[in-house]
């Protein structure tokens, strides 16, 4: 090969490089607002969900290493809040979505993301699970198999997992023990 056929090789595989990488930040660019919409959509139908009757929610608050919203009834008052808490399950770090009242009883769960084994673990995703912790708080957030007082069932053959949900809800309780000023 000739060095001006080897010069002209690099100059159009640096072209075409250059042109590509300029045609992808200009698609991430254009489609960042409208991704970024739907994840606050999402948000939103998820606290919704977890708190129904909330009027509004604040922005995302940061306290200590925790993140929530407030939830406002229609008197502009605070009716309770939703934390983002992680915790590590079977398969990895299980994201948690709780929504508690202000006696930090639970409102709602909802698991945002995990990866737990399909058909077994992944089974925490299901309201009949989830919806086990409604209105509990203390030593009812434990599964039954780890402490007599406890009132959630953990799913047949993913102990871990559920353990971990239940976990994850009640160290989160524990931490803010009713006070969050």
């Amino acid at each position: 090969m000739k060095k001006k056929e080897i010069i002209t090789g690099i100059m159009v595989l640096l072209s075409v490089s250059l042109l590509s990488g300029y045609l992808l930040s200009w698609v991430y660019g254009a489609t960042k607002p409208l991704i970024d919409e739907q994840k606050k959509i999402e948000a939103a139908r998820i606290n919704k969900e977890i708190f129904p009757e909330g009027a509004r929610f604040s922005d995302i608050i940061k306290k200590e290493d925790i993140t929530f919203v407030e939830v406002y009834d229609t008197a502009e008052n605070i009716t309770g809040r939703i934390f983002d808490v992680s915790s590590a399950g079977y398969g990895g770090t299980i994201i948690i979505k709780v929504g508690m009242d202000n006696d930090m009883k639970v409102k709602g769960v909802r698991i945002l993301d995990h990866k737990e084994t399909p058909g077994l673990g992944a089974k925490i995703t299901g309201l009949g699970f989830l919806n086990q912790f409604k209105e509990k708080s203390g030593n009812y957030l434990y599964l039954k198999k780890d402490n007599p007082g406890g009132a959630i069932d953990a799913i047949t053959g993913a102990t871990i997992s559920s353990r971990a949900v239940a976990d994850g809800i009640r160290k989160l309780q524990e931490k803010f023990n009713g006070n969050l000023q």
